[in-house]
């Protein structure tokens, strides 16, 4: 790996529903993904993923599902998942994930 600086100006959102995300890092070049990710509505499926995830809240302050368990984050709140947790965040949070391995939206799985 070299090093590297990404400008903010060269990066786009994309819409998946509810949740808009902003890849900042995901190559095979890297062992990690690390994206922003914004929650604009409640219309979010709990999922789980083969990746440990943490998320640095940003912005905002809202609710995350954790197993079916409710928990209030807000900003500077930091979770942790666990590859396999069942989790979703709901609107009102703009949120910094990192995961390794890194985020594939192929490999994520929808339980809800």
């Amino acid at each position: 790996m070299k090093p590297k600086i990404i400008r903010s100006e060269n990066l786009k959102e994309e819409a998946y529903g509810d949740t808009k995300v902003t890849t900042i890092i995901n190559s095979e070049e890297w062992p990690l993904s690390v994206a922003k990710v914004r929650k604009t509505g409640d219309d979010i499926k709990a999922g789980h993923d083969p990746s440990d995830t943490v998320y640095y809240v940003l912005e905002g302050e809202g609710v995350c599902v954790i197993n079916g368990e409710e928990h209030k984050i807000k900003k500077g709140d930091c979770v942790v998942y666990p590859k396999g947790t069942k989790y979703k965040h709901l609107k009102g949070l703009v949120l910094l994930a990192i995961s390794v391995p890194r985020f594939s939206r192929d490999k994520r799985v929808y339980v809800e």
